[in-house]
């Protein structure tokens, strides 16, 4: 694997996974323990920008395994890149709680680290599912190739393999199958963030946050602004990563 693609994947990565454990974290702990800022809207603008950085950072380690497992021809042959985007995943988690345990001035035992773990893993579902469509499509479309290859030089005709999803072409293409991945992907992410956007609201009800009809309206754009929206970019930032890439994976 080039080591000019697997550099750019590093640099990326990290900085994204750096700029959210390490700036973004600390700066929301900070605001959520000062009871003059914790009820302005810095408080949600922080936190919305946490969200939508947790989300690009998702969506910048898939289109890179994307391009990965495509270029290299099969999965297992991406073994270093899994190490450095695990790594990457592994360190946004460590180096939030190191974050937060220089706010406090000393190591948080309180926290939940389980919830660490569980988030690890949710996070890595979208990755794997890349993984698998992506070396599925690949190794059928090799097989695919090599037995047309070998047909066609037994008749004695010219062969024209099929022509390499990678890089995309359009923004929105159906018959891109490596971009019906992708919707596939950005779809069970969205379906993850949505889930955990449902059960914080549950959270806060059994908290004692009465919830109310007249609720609806901000508890929808609230879905929209930390979902949806994301969700939508995050798709157009994979579809630029992807090109982007490539043309290092060259």
């Amino acid at each position: 694997m080039p080591k000019k693609f697997l550099k750019t994947a590093a640099i990326t990565v990290f900085l994204a996974m750096a700029l959210y454990a390490l700036i973004l974290v600390p700066a929301y702990e900070i605001i959520a323990c000062d009871i003059m800022l914790m009820d302005t809207l810095l408080f949600d603008a922080v936190d919305l920008v946490m969200q939508w950085v947790e989300i690009f950072a998702l969506v910048l380690i898939c289109a890179f395994l994307a391009v990965g497992v495509h270029r290299a021809g099969h999965a297992k042959a991406c073994r270093t890149l899994y190490v450095l985007l695990g790594g990457a995943l592994v360190f946004k988690y460590v180096g939030a709680i190191l974050a937060l345990s220089v706010v406090h001035g000393a190591f948080d035992t309180t926290l939940s680290y389980g919830s660490y773990a569980v988030s690890l893993l949710l996070e890595l579902i979208p990755a794997a599912l890349t993984v698998y469509l992506t070396h599925r499509y690949t190794t059928a479309t090799r097989r695919e190739n090599a037995a047309k290859e070998k047909a066609a030089a037994t008749l004695g005709v010219p062969f024209t393999p099929a022509a390499s999803p990678i890089p995309f072409a359009r923004l929105f293409d159906r018959t891109n199958p490596l971009q019906k991945a992708a919707y596939i992907v950005l779809g069970v992410l969205t379906g993850i963030r949505f889930l955990a956007f449902v059960a914080s609201e549950i959270a806060f009800s059994m908290m004692g946050f009465a919830y109310q009809l007249s609720d609806l309206p901000v508890t929808l754009i609230y879905c929209l602004l930390l979902v949806l929206l994301p969700a939508f970019i995050g798709y157009i930032l994979y579809f630029y990563t992807v090109r982007l890439a490539d043309k290092h994976y060259r």
